[in-house]
C-alpha cells in the first residue's frame, strides 16, 4: 500500500497537472449506444451543456468542478434527458481527463428497455485541447439503473465529441 501512494505522489510530480480553468463549454456528439450487445445497438447523438458556478470552486488546484446538463437521443427513439458533474484535469497544458457522473430521465422509444425511467450514468472522457481551447475528445459511459428498477440490463456507450466550443462568461 506504502509503494503504491509513493508511485501515486511520483506520477503527480512528473506531470504538470492544472485544472482545467475553461470557460462554459457545449458539444455536439456522436456515437454508439449499447456497444456490448449487437441486439439493440444503434447510433445516438447528444448535446451537453457544461459551466462553472464559483460556489463550487475546488479548494485543490488541480480539481475542476463542472456540472453539466444534457440530452441523448437514439436512432432508435429512445433518449436521456440528464443533470451531473463532471471533473475535468488538463495534463501537459492539452491531454484531458475527465470523469463524471450524472442522473436522469431514459425513455425507450423503440430500443431497449433499461427496466427503469430513472438511470444513472458514470463515464470517462478522454481529449486534446488545443491551444485556442476547442477540444476533441473520446467518451466512454455506462448507463444502469443501480438495481431500483425490476430489471437492469444497463447499457455502455461510447461517443466521440468532434470539437467542443466554449461559450463566453455570461
Amino acid at each position: 500500500m506504502r509503494r503504491n501512494y509513493h508511485i501515486f505522489l511520483f506520477f503527480l510530480g512528473w506531470v504538470t497537472l492544472q485544472a482545467a480553468n475553461i470557460p462554459d463549454w457545449i458539444s455536439f456528439a456522436g456515437g454508439v449506444f449499447n456497444i456490448m450487445k449487437e441486439k439493440h445497438r444503434t447510433a445516438e447523438i447528444d448535446i451537453e451543456y457544461k459551466f462553472h458556478v464559483k460556489a463550487l470552486s475546488s479548494p485543490f488546484e488541480c480539481l475542476e468542478f463542472l456540472p453539466l446538463v444534457g440530452v441523448m437521443g437514439s436512432a432508435q427513439g429512445g433518449g436521456y434527458l440528464y443533470g451531473g458533474l463532471n471533473f475535468d484535469f488538463l495534463f501537459q497544458n492539452h491531454l484531458v481527463f475527465a470523469p463524471g457522473f450524472a442522473a436522469g430521465y431514459y425513455w425507450r422509444g423503440g430500443g431497449k428497455d433499461l427496466g427503469f425511467p430513472l438511470e444513472f450514468r458514470s463515464g470517462i472522457e478522454l481529449g486534446w485541447q488545443f491551444d485556442d481551447g476547442r477540444r476533441v475528445g473520446a467518451h466512454f459511459y455506462h448507463l444502469s439503473n443501480a438495481s431500483i428498477g425490476r430489471k437492469n440490463p444497463a447499457v455502455s456507450c461510447v461517443r466521440a465529441a468532434p470539437q467542443k466550443f466554449f461559450l463566453p462568461p455570461i
